[in-house]
């Protein structure tokens, strides 16, 4: 039975990610690792358990406490700045909106969500396109300020913190920065979410529409997008952001075609690991795996 290479968490934060004292005191912290399983000719075995892999962490073994296939619809929270710079581009931020959900795959879950001033929930999670259209045909700016942070963190934790098993959480982006937001951000707060977005193999993308002068929420958006590989674009004219935001969606249904019959593994590990090194094989005869820390592979 062929053994899979070692693979690394890494967490590659230009904000510092750090585990706080209540979180180093645990026991225990949930960790999720990304495995295809196919068998000597090379095809999909779909029936795994638990019970099938053996774990280890920095040499330890791990209870593994879930194996899920990632074949449930992705569940993506639509997060569009409605702050007062928005006015002028109404209209290509709607017409980019129904591009975005011209291209993205009918079963993919959507939350649609705006910052002006603070966070609207505009549609709740699922798939009907008939109101999520209604609501882009009515978006306009509400004026004040891009609360951007407060409305991401807020979002993740109605709509992707608990998503069921199999789903993918996700977010697209669509903000405006030039420079007028210079509240600094709260970095603990978003150190914590970070940590535990990444621990979910949360996908993130976004588009930026940036003034001559950028602030935190440039920051912010693009510590996010990097840390898990995502899509950034920052754009000057509004007139691009419908070629962009069609590109994000069709990225969105390529990634998750790919991760459709891979195994989200989650296993109870060390949380003072902040780097380890973890192994995955399986007990179960004829099958070979392939393993990742992120999503896609």
């Amino acid at each position: 039975m062929s053994r899979p290479p070692r693979a690394i968490f890494l967490i590659a934060c230009t904000i510092l990610v750090v585990f706080s004292d209540s979180v180093s005191a645990q026991r225990t912290i949930t960790r999720s690792i990304y495995v295809n399983a196919v068998d000597e000719g090379g095809a999909p075995v779909l029936n795994l358990t638990p019970a099938d892999f053996l774990l280890t962490e920095d040499g330890s073994m791990r209870e593994v406490t879930r194996a899920t296939l990632l074949n449930g619809p992705m569940r993506i929270v639509l997060l569009v700045d409605s702050s007062t710079p928005v006015g002028p581009m109404l209209n290509n931020f709607r017409t980019a909106l129904n591009a975005f959900i011209d291209e993205l795959p009918e079963e993919e879950e959507v939350v649609f969500v705006s910052s002006g001033g603070q966070i609207r929930v505009r549609t709740q999670p699922g798939t009907e396109r008939v109101k999520l259209r209604a609501e882009v045909a009515h978006f306009a700016a509400e004026g004040g300020a891009n609360a951007f942070l407060d409305t991401m963190l807020e979002a993740d934790k109605r709509f992707l913190k608990n998503v069921p098993p199999g789903q993918w959480p996700a977010f697209v982006i669509v903000t405006t920065d030039r420079g007028e937001n210079i509240r600094e951000p709260n970095v603990e707060d978003y150190n914590t979410f970070m940590q535990d977005f990444l621990s979910r193999g949360g996908a993130a993308h976004a588009v930026i529409l940036a003034g001559q002068n950028v602030g935190p929420v440039t920051h912010v958006v693009a510590n996010l997008v990097d840390n898990v590989a995502g899509m950034r674009h920052t754009i000057v004219a509004d007139s691009n952001l419908p070629l962009r935001l069609r590109e994000i969606a069709n990225r969105l249904a390529d990634d998750h075609q790919r991760m459709m019959r891979r195994y989200e593994l989650r296993y109870a590990g060390d949380p003072r690991a902040i780097q380890p090194t973890v192994v995955v094989t399986s007990s179960r005869d004829g099958v070979q795996l392939q393993m990742s820390v992120r999503r896609p592979f």
